[in-house]
């Protein structure tokens, strides 16, 4: 009998649904489920995961290709981790492969390059005459042997690339390729001393005439030192090496793990709980204390306390000796509750999410595999740490729509949550000033324990709200982007030595750039969309595609010059502040402005510490930040979000107004907001403003129930993409037909459109939606999985989405 291994290929084929046999050789006889391999596959070699591990009769080892290599010095997938990649995989409509590949760092363990190396027998295939160009070229390949394409570029600049291509197709040249783990480990020199104690005691007399020498063991005996303790030391490299020839002292290669947050640190203040909090806790701890699977719904209002809870719940966890992951919804929240759990949890924290290299990624799971971390705190990926002893899951604002991962797997975090802690029996937190409408739902029906912290801790108060209704604003010839009422608030915050936040979730200068002579407005070539005007690079940017263009001088359409940009973005709302407070210090956090790794933090770090007045941004402003010195916040057309054609509309604008107004007044002194709004009648405004979920949720629950919307059913949305109008159209109602012609008529599901995405056309693709509603999804997926469209090139179901449109 030999050894043969199910395989799925890690690759973004979609329609690569099977896995693969593979010949286990005697060398990787250990093989189970779970390990990272590289296999042939085609022409290629690909990474694949082992699924399944078989024993088949001596003779098909002839009919099968052999395992190339292991990738990993261990399984990468625990029994757990397995089963939540088959959950995803059968939830989610994606490949086996998709779902696993969520689990690993980067998109491949493997990295190919191609090296390019000189013909052996290039003399006789090529004696035509050599321009003096390629004899260079050639003769620089005699030296070099074997040379990478960065390697050619450095030393034959832009024109590389199609000098290469030349020697290729003349054989002058040859290309091969090689696979290489995508992780590149960093190690640092260390100083052992190779010596007892005892041998140094008697040599340590002998070298007083050699001070370095002396210094050098004496420190030794101490502790290990590395290269930068010799720099400071002042101790020299021949010292070391004659130390090294003399097997006195040994040089130790030690692996370096990479953390950007290492130096990110503060004090543990010990904070006496409320007895709202004592009682959050004390609930959570008796779910863990039993080891057994209980979620729970911690719903407090902005400053409340959630975070201490959190604290406290993991600090149970890790008395357990289990592992916690705390998750955030965007980045820009991670550095200052990375700075509370650093404060009380110290170097037991590690930090995930997509802005680290994928070197670091790469020591963060290392460490988290070895149980060296006990906390992981991150994004929605950090979901799937390869914790092996998982006590509990906490989602902060877990309401928020950053949760739903947008591209295949179109997972949730809370559902992914929900499935790793029921396996792994731990407990999950969901917490939430404004709870989605379905978590309460569920929490209501008894699925969450709901946790109640009705008020701010510390005595402080909520913020006082004041709607201003920005249509009264016009009538009064204010053209102006601040209100009468937030500009006083502003100028009153500032001069009393104290900050303000300011939101508009629309990032740029201007929304759209138009012809007041024809009315043209400047549109993406790629997407059915206004450009936006960025103002500081003086240019116009696509917010679906990314594409940059020039602003023009004349009009494309009529070849006026009456180019004007209208609307108003983070860019432009930021000029008219340094016009009307000319002196006050002014910081903008968008995507614009945060780029780098660290970015958010460092604009959040040198606000709180008070090198600015006002903080300005887009959403990333509005959330989880505790900010002392905040006594103002203003918040710009928040409640244009209502007029897209979407179910959610409400709750996204009750969320956003609550979240934003939260941020002030967190310290002792008392908060004012303004909210600015052209629809304050609207009862998501209305109850926003007031703070009160229970009305919001009373009047959202209700409109649900009627429209038969989420959590009264189940959605799928699917989009068909094409080349062309005509044909994405065509393609769907083919499919929509196809749908209604599998399902019983009295199936119970509701088959809506296709009808044109909002944004009809992205990145040169024709969008077309079709909505599946039905009680219970169960049947619709099979039909799909049966017929197989969800391999389809060019459709995409999104299961449970978090807009329809």
């Amino acid at each position: 009998m030999i050894k043969t291994a199910e395989v799925v290929i890690n690759s973004g084929i979609r329609n690569l649904t099977d896995a693969f046999t593979y010949f286990i050789p005697d060398q990787f006889s250990y093989l189970d489920t779970g390990w990272r391999v590289v296999v042939p596959f085609g022409s290629r070699q690909e990474e694949g995961f082992v699924v399944a591990v078989r024993s088949e009769p001596e003779g098909r080892k002839d009919e099968l290709k052999p395992i190339q290599d292991v990738l990993d010095d261990d399984p990468w997938f625990d029994d757990h981790m397995m089963q939540t990649a088959r959950w995803l995989s059968e939830r989610y409509l994606c490949t086996l492969a998709e779902a696993m590949r969520l689990f690993i760092p980067g998109k491949k363990g493997i990295r190919k390059e191609k090296f390019y190396y000189l013909n052996a027998n290039y003399a006789g295939i090529f004696n035509e005459t050599r321009t003096e160009n390629q004899a260079a070229v050639l003769e620089w390949f005699r030296r070099q042997k074997i040379v990478t394409m960065r390697q050619f570029q450095k030393e034959f600049g832009p024109e590389a690339r199609s000098l290469i291509e030349e020697l290729k197709q003349r054989k002058l040249v040859l290309c091969s390729s090689t696979v290489q783990t995508a992780r590149v480990n960093k190690y640092e020199s260390e100083l052992h001393l190779a010596l007892t104690g005892e041998q140094v005691t008697g040599i340590l007399p002998q070298m007083e005439r050699k001070p370095a020498q002396f210094r050098l063991i004496q420190a030794l005996l101490t502790r290990n030192l590395t290269d930068a303790d010799l720099k400071e030391m002042k101790v020299s490299r021949q010292t070391v090496k004659t130390l090294v020839d003399l097997e006195m002292i040994k040089i130790v290669r030690k692996q370096v793990m990479r953390d950007s947050y290492q130096n990110v640190a503060g004090k543990y203040q010990p904070v006496t709980l409320s007895p709202e909090q004592e009682n959050a806790v004390a609930a959570i701890a008796d779910a863990l204390s039993y080891s057994r699977f209980q979620s729970f719904l911690l719903h407090g209002i902005t400053g409340s306390g959630k975070t201490e809870v959190y604290i406290r719940a993991v600090a149970a966890v890790r008395q357990a000796g289990k592992q916690a992951i705390v998750l955030v919804p965007e980045i820009a929240l991670t550095s200052q509750l990375v700075q509370r759990f650093k404060a009380r949890f110290a170097n037991d924290v590690v930090v995930i999410h997509s802005k680290l290299s994928l070197n670091e990624r790469y020591d963060t799971w290392q460490r988290i595999r070895e149980e060296t971390a006990g906390v992981i705190i991150g994004a929605r990926s950090a979901v799937f740490a390869p914790a092996p002893n998982l006590g509990i899951i906490i989602l902060d604002e877990e309401h928020e729509f950053t949760y739903k991962q947008e591209e295949s797997p179109y997972y949730h975090t809370r559902d992914v949550a929900m499935t790793r802690a029921n396996l792994a029996q731990a407990a999950v937190v969901l917490g939430s000033a404004t709870p989605a409408v379905e978590t309460f739902y569920d929490a209501l029906a008894g699925r969450h324990v709901l946790l109640s912290l009705p008020s701010r801790i510390a005595g402080a108060v909520l913020p006082q709200v004041m709607l201003v209704d920005m249509r009264e604003e016009l009538k009064k010839g204010r053209r102006s982007v601040l209100s009468t009422q937030l500009e006083g608030l502003l100028r009153d915050t500032i001069q009393r030595g104290e900050q303000a936040i300011i939101l508009l979730n629309r990032r740029g200068h201007s929304t759209f750039v138009m012809c007041r002579e024809c009315g043209h407005v400047i549109t993406c070539r790629h997407c059915a969309v206004a450009l936006t005007y960025h103002y500081a690079a003086g240019m116009m940017r696509c917010h679906y595609c990314d594409a940059v263009e020039p602003v023009p001088t004349l009009c494309p359409a009529c070849r006026s010059r009456y180019i004007k940009f209208f609307g108003t973005g983070t860019q432009k709302v930021e000029q008219e502040l340094q016009q009307l407070f000319p002196d006050c210090r002014i910081v903008r956090m968008d995507q614009d402005t945060t780029h780098g790794k660290l970015a958010q933090d460092a604009i959040l770090s040198d606000f709180d510490a008070g090198r600015y007045d006002i903080l300005l941004g887009t959403q990333m402003v509005a959330k989880g930040h505790d900010l002392q010195n905040v006594t103002a916040v203003g918040i710009l057309s928040v409640d244009t979000i209502l007029n897209i054609p979407d179910f959610r509309g409400a709750e996204r604008t009750f969320a956003l107004i609550t979240q934003a107004a939260g941020r002030a007044g967190r310290g002792d002194k008392p908060g004012k907001v303004v909210v600015q709004a052209y629809n304050p009648e609207h009862y998501a405004v209305c109850a926003a403003a007031n703070q009160d979920y229970s009305s919001f949720y009373a009047a959202e629950i209700e409109f649900r129930q009627k429209l038969l919307y989420p959590p009264f059913c189940q959605l799928i949305k699917c989009t068909v993409a094409a080349g062309m109008e005509d044909t994405a159209r065509r393609k769907a109602e083919q499919l929509a037909a196809a749908l209604k012609s599998e399902l019983r008529p009295d199936a119970g599901t509701d088959i809506i459109g296709p009808f044109p995405a909002p944004v009809l056309k992205v990145k040169d693709r024709y969008r077309m939606i079709i909505l599946i509603k039905a009680g219970n999804l169960d049947t619709v997926k099979e039909i799909i999985r049966q017929k197989n469209w969800h391999t389809l090139s060019d459709t995409v179901f999104d299961v449970s989405p978090i807009s329809v449109v």
